[in-house]
């Protein structure tokens, strides 16, 4: 890779605006919700600092930005593009599935969780300036929330790019808040030694294990690190942590822990009281800024998810939006957008406080955090060919504190992390009955298709409207080799003069090379069967690329494409009573219901780009 793109400033100030908005955000809440139960005394101020400080270094600066973003298939992260690069053949493989799209049903969680948390948390300051104007805690942040999903369809780099700044200026406002108090009060520098950590677990015993789940919080935002990665490289992700993010995140938990030394009553809201009173309105301001930032790393994260458990066949077909003529991970997910803005004001208006929502924020990234682990070791050991004491060597430390985390929030499942777990358990069941449905009704279909008795008369001329025109058959995942236009060739007693098969085949990689795009084989009638390759993370565009196969020479003549005739299968599904192929009776209706709503013409038009003038459905039928 090109060093200048390694360390390109400007990429990593706009991964500055989308990718550290959560974690860079977490001081509003963390102390906070550490104090809620725990006596504001100097033993417990410099035990719970301690355990921000190293938790930050080990599982953030150490386990994320050095080894985790290094597992990246082709430079995409998250769990499903973790997932892809296991073998499927192998035994084991069914149960990493299962827990990487548990995983991936958590991240889709927390990006309805860290918008309402994050931007909660900043119009709590409110109350600082006056307790009268704690009433418009929720009106205010219901607004925020809906303002920021309604800016999403502009794309990741325009509100990155206009962002990032925002951002960089709030983490050197906080840094210097906290300095400020630093240099007053020093003793706080005592927490660099994880001797305080430590100690503060041992003396408080189950109660200061309990508090480690609010400890969690101050690296919530550490799982978007790495489902970020395609939008900018792991390169300006590194540079943004080290050289600002982590420094200022320091300074702002240490500052607060010294304010907290001296004044323990502004343990109420401890990020806010540290700022002069003149100066509280301009950081609630900067406040709503950053949170409204904050909610984009995990937002985009869901997009890019999104994609590709589509194009993986794990999610159902939805329509995606390249925002970025330029960046190819720049995409916007309009019924996600819709669906978290719903969640996300259900969520405020249900919990109400900020305190509350961390309940149930911190478990569904925790246990989303441990997922991610569990695949990246499992990773190391299957292709990177590490060593079991390598992989407990590298990774022991890691997975104890990550256990110790979740130990310590599974306390908060009664509080309210019962629901984005149930969430993404819903999610699961989804994904398992779309991968599942989809698995059924393609043997389903070609068991059918193979069964259907064939014309005995012979093929005619075409009709008069197909010779004139060139025809593009575009075969469905279910029936790879266009069995459906064939018989429907039988039937019509013809078959289009000049005509090409196209099948789409989508692999477990993000990009496929330019020289293994196009792949020409030859079908029945003699007709050209073009098979196209992409990638998981590519835009489907099927006129574009034949455009390039005609300049290419490609196939034995050149399609009119300014003229040509585009020809799609609509398949109607019926339910058969009784299990099938892992599926139950209810799963099949569920997916008949999603098959009806996301493979139907229009879905097909938008995912593939097709003129919807010289579009012609060819339906069919198959039981399930």
């Amino acid at each position: 890779m090109n060093i200048k793109n390694k360390v390109n400033p400007a990429l990593a100030l706009a991964a500055l605006g989308v990718v550290y908005g959560d974690i860079g955000t977490s001081p509003l809440y963390t102390l906070q919700a550490c104090f809620y139960n725990i006596q504001v005394s100097e033993f417990n101020i410099l035990g719970v600092i301690s355990l921000i400080f190293w938790a930050l270094i080990l599982v953030v600066s150490t386990c994320y930005l050095s080894i985790f973003l290094n597992a990246s298939n082709d430079g995409e992260g998250g769990v499903l593009a973790l997932l892809s690069l296991f073998n499927k053949n192998k035994k084991r493989y069914r149960i990493l599935f299962l827990v990487g799209i548990l995983g991936a049903g958590l991240l889709l969680s927390d990006g309805m969780l860290t918008p309402a948390v994050s931007v909660m948390g900043a119009m709590e300051g409110l109350s600082v300036l006056s307790p009268a104007f704690s009433i418009w805690t929720v009106p205010l942040t219901v607004v925020i929330l809906l303002i920021l999903f309604s800016c999403q369809r502009f794309g990741t780099q325009k509100i990155g790019g206009t962002f990032g700044p925002i951002l960089g200026v709030w983490f050197l406002v906080i840094g210097l808040l906290g300095l400020w108090q630093i240099i007053q009060h020093p003793i706080i520098l005592l927490a660099f030694n994880p001797y305080y950590a430590l100690h503060f677990l041992i003396k408080n015993g189950f109660h200061g294990f309990l508090i480690l789940g609010c400890v969690f919080l101050a690296i919530t935002g550490a799982e978007a690190l790495y489902a970020d990665l395609g939008q900018f490289g792991k390169w300006p992700i590194r540079l943004s942590w080290f050289c600002l993010v982590l420094p200022c995140l320091i300074l702002s938990f240490f500052g607060q822990g010294a304010h907290l030394l001296y004044n323990p009553a502004a343990v109420s809201n401890p990020f806010y009281y540290i700022a002069p009173t003149w100066f509280v309105l301009p950081l609630l301001i900067l406040a709503a800024m950053a949170t409204v930032i904050a909610s984009q790393a995990i937002i985009s994260a869901s997009y890019s998810l999104a994609k590709q458990g589509i194009l993986l066949g794990v999610i159902p077909r939805l329509k995606v939006v390249q925002t970025s003529a330029k960046e190819k991970g720049q995409i916007y997910v309009p019924s996600i957008n819709i669906f978290f803005a719903i969640g996300c004001v259900f969520l405020v208006l249900f919990f109400k406080t900020a305190n509350a929502l961390t309940s149930a924020y911190g478990i569904a990234i925790n246990v989303e955090m441990v997922i991610m682990a569990f695949l990246v070791i499992c990773l190391a050991y299957q292709n990177w060919k590490w060593s079991v004491l390598k992989i407990i060597s590298v990774f022991g430390v890691f997975v104890i504190v990550d256990l110790a985390f979740l130990a310590s929030n599974i306390f908060k499942i009664i509080s309210g992390g019962w629901m984005p777990l149930l969430f993404a358990v819903g999610c699961l069941m989804v994904m398992l009955t779309w991968y599942n449905g989809m698995a059924l009704l393609r043997s389903v279909y070609l068991k059918r298709i193979s069964n259907v008795p064939k014309c005995d008369h012979p093929h005619h001329e075409v009709l008069p409207q197909l010779t004139e025109l060139d025809s593009i058959f575009i075969t469905a995942t279910y029936d790879p080799e266009g069995e459906c236009f064939f018989h429907y060739f039988d039937n019509m007693q013809s078959h289009p003069k000049r005509a090409v098969l196209v099948t789409v085949e989508v692999h477990p990689y993000p990009f496929v090379r330019s020289e293994a795009r196009f792949v020409l084989t030859e079908a029945e009638l003699n007709i050209p069967h073009l098979t196209l390759h992409f990638g998981f993370m590519e835009r489907l565009n099927i006129p574009k690329y034949l455009q390039e196969v005609n300049e290419a020479n490609i196939l034995p003549f050149k399609l009119d494409l300014e003229c040509a005739l585009y020809f799609i299968e609509h398949i109607a599904l019926a339910a058969l009573p009784g299990r099938a192929a892992k599926l139950f009776n209810w799963q099949k209706h569920l997916f008949i219901v999603m098959f009806t709503n996301t493979v139907g013409t229009f879905s097909a038009l938008e995912f593939l780009k097709l003129p919807k003038e010289r579009t012609v459905t060819i339906g069919t039928y198959a039981e399930l």
